[in-house]
């Protein structure tokens, strides 16, 4: 899954709703995975963790994901997953986006 969403090629301003997409996904799509504990663009698969395949896909599809987003918030890159989550919170709320409103990002 390569992320291809509507923001492509788009300077990503800090506190706007596109960041708010983004940053939300980012959160959901990292929930109940072992890929955590890095900065955020800076994540990997451990090889010694072992995944079954449903969770190997999800990892994946993370990773890349983190990869990829990291460049368009480039002004949150290196930050930990807890620092990101208050950011979050403190912005907009607890509310993640909905899976409609990540649609505008997924194409």
């Amino acid at each position: 899954m390569r992320f291809s969403g509507g923001f492509a090629g788009m300077s990503i301003s800090p506190g706007s709703d596109e960041e708010r997409l983004l940053l939300g996904k980012w959160i959901k799509m990292g929930n109940n995975l072992i890929v955590a504990t890095f900065p955020f663009g800076e994540s990997l698969l451990d090889p010694k963790v072992k995944r079954d395949d449903e969770t190997a896909k999800r990892a994946e599809e993370y990773v890349q994901f983190d990869h990829e987003v990291a460049e368009k918030l480039s002004h949150l890159k290196g930050k930990f997953r807890y620092s990101l989550e208050t950011y979050f919170r403190d912005t907009w709320g607890a509310m993640l986006p909905t899976d409609e409103e990540l649609e505008k990002i997924d194409g």
